[in-house]
């Protein structure tokens, strides 16, 4: 690499250190900050020098145990000096090299907590717990993409020239300006996307010739049993009647609410409502059917809510639940 920089490498040498930086990025990404820091100074060749005995090891087929050449303390504390100012620098060009990823912006509702944030145009979303919400600093500019894992609620402020895009595991959801409900946990083999007001969109990513357009009072669901996906349609105010809005969005009001769900089902709700882990000690526990709605109940109480119209038995230790006969 010193011979490079000061041009005085022969061309199966350039081609031997070609093939040696292919075959390691990291190794790579160094070169090319070299590069561009150029050779006009004596300092810069020694640079170089010591990059390349601090890379070669991690190149060579046989394991290196020492560098070639050793130094005094002093030599080394130079070398350390020098090589934080070239991190420095090449951190810098790699910022401006990859802006978006540089400046990525995350919003996270901690396990138990909801939270309410503004984006950059406006918007506003509410995250329920355990969901993250990420978007670069293109956002805004020429698109406005977020990227969600969990549970969200949007207020999407219009605007015909830039589309709001939602992107999840399994979908993505496009919008003008609308407010809807989407449900995608990583962890969770069902997806929902439910619309308020407006119109929606949807594109699933393993068929994307499918785009389901939804307006108010409908909601998609996406289940998925092993690799076989399965798509349904609803509209939840006919299924809820009055209480429609509240089932679907009462989460942003700390309120748990459900209808006609397992008790598994209700227990990932839990978890994240809670902040706690469930286990059932019982398997066929998972299948019992339940409705009910929490508002500012604690765990304990909940789950003796549960057990008027359910059966079992709980114990707590710490923050982790079991659930028993």
């Amino acid at each position: 690499m010193a011979k490079k920089a000061s041009r005085s490498a022969s061309q199966e040498e350039l081609e031997e250190l070609d093939q040696l930086l292919a075959a390691d990025p990291g190794a790579a990404f160094t070169a090319s900050i070299i590069d561009r820091m150029g050779n006009k100074a004596a300092g810069q060749i020694e640079f170089a020098e010591q990059g390349w005995e601090k890379i070669a090891p991690r190149l060579s087929a046989a394991p290196v145990t020492a560098l070639r050449i050793k130094r005094g303390w002093w030599a080394a504390a130079a070398a350390a000096v020098v090589g934080l100012t070239a991190t420095g620098i090449g951190w810098q060009w790699w910022r401006e090299q990859h802006p978006a990823i540089a400046s990525r912006q995350e919003i996270t509702a901690p396990l138990g907590q909801t939270m309410k944030a503004l984006l950059p145009d406006g918007t506003t979303v509410w995250l329920n717990a355990g969901s993250k919400l990420s978007y670069d600093q293109r956002f805004n500019n020429n698109n406005r993409d977020i990227h969600v894992s969990g549970e969200i609620f949007l207020d999407v402020i219009k605007d015909d020239a830039r589309p709001f895009v939602v992107h999840t595991r399994k979908l993505d959801v496009h919008v003008l300006g609308t407010s809807f409900n989407i449900k995608a946990y990583d962890d969770d083999n069902r997806s929902e996307v439910a619309v308020v007001g407006g119109k929606v969109q949807v594109v699933m990513h393993n068929s994307p010739e499918k785009k389901v357009i939804l307006l108010p009072h409908e909601k998609l669901i996406l289940s998925t049993t092993g690799k076989t996906d399965s798509l349904s349609l609803v509209n939840f105010a006919e299924i809820n009647g009055k209480d429609s809005l509240v089932a679907e969005t009462a989460w942003r009001e700390q309120k748990l609410v459900f209808k006609n769900e397992t008790f598994e089902s209700v227990a990932r709700k839990m978890e994240r409502q809670f902040n706690v882990t469930i286990s059932f000690e019982d398997e066929s526990l998972k299948k019992e059917i339940l409705s009910g709605v929490f508002e500012k109940e604690g765990i304990v109480k909940a789950l003796k809510l549960l057990q008027m119209t359910t059966p079992f038995h709980f114990r707590i230790q710490q923050r982790q639940v079991y659930i028993s006969r």
